[in-house]
């Protein structure tokens, strides 16, 4: 797997592709300009996965983000930045960004969020699915106009575990990742199951995917 990390801050984006190689044994380029990612890409054939920092100096995120998804659009790109500005949050949801990692994660969140994009789910934290629930003027949809049918019933905390199952996270790592005891979270998946009529995880996750949940 061939992956490139775009971000201007060295040490961040050196620990991000120490952290991708260990996890994923990937081939790992980093650049702080999005222009140089896309010349790399030209030069060498796509990427299987890029992470976009939106705040790199001197540059347009809007611009960026537009030219990486024109160029690549075979490739999984993820944001991976400092900020959360809504409107470029909106942007990349637009631009189908299969998911949005905060660089304050901790390594847990990263792996089972990475985990998921390359098993062809997206990741987004809490208040990127808020907006995604929000309408036109920002009041917030009813859920079921989101997720049909049973998954309608599902908490944001089950959504989370479920996420990280189509990543193929285990319960210790799920536990790890959002600060919860493993029994809660076997607890969590009993549930979830029971929402969605589920015999086992693969056919809770293949629900959740056809329910547009992940």
């Amino acid at each position: 797997m061939r992956v490139i990390i775009c971000d201007d801050h060295p040490i961040v984006a050196a620990a991000m592709g120490m952290t991708i190689e260990t996890m994923f044994r990937a081939t790992v380029e980093i650049t702080d300009c999005c222009a140089r990612a896309l010349e790399l890409a030209r030069e060498a054939g796509p990427f299987d996965l890029m992470l976009l920092d939106l705040h790199i100096p001197d540059e347009d995120p809007f611009a960026n983000l537009r030219a990486a998804r024109a160029a690549l659009p075979d490739t999984l790109i993820v944001v991976f930045s400092g900020s959360e500005d809504a409107a470029h949050l909106r942007l990349a949801l637009e631009l189908d960004v299969r998911g949005f990692i905060p660089k304050s994660s901790n390594p847990e969140v990263i792996e089972a969020a990475l985990r998921l994009v390359l098993a062809g789910g997206r990741y987004l934290p809490d208040p990127v699915r808020m907006m995604a629930l929000a309408g036109p003027a920002g009041e917030l949809r009813p859920r079921e106009s989101l997720y049909p049918g049973p998954a309608r019933d599902l908490t944001e905390r089950q959504i989370e575990v479920l996420r990280m199952l189509a990543g193929g996270a285990e319960n210790k790592q799920i536990a790890r990742a959002l600060g919860i005891s493993p029994y809660t979270v076997k607890a969590h998946v009993a549930q979830v199951l029971q929402l969605l009529g589920a015999s086992n995880r693969t056919q809770a996750v293949d629900i959740a995917r056809r329910q547009g949940v992940i």
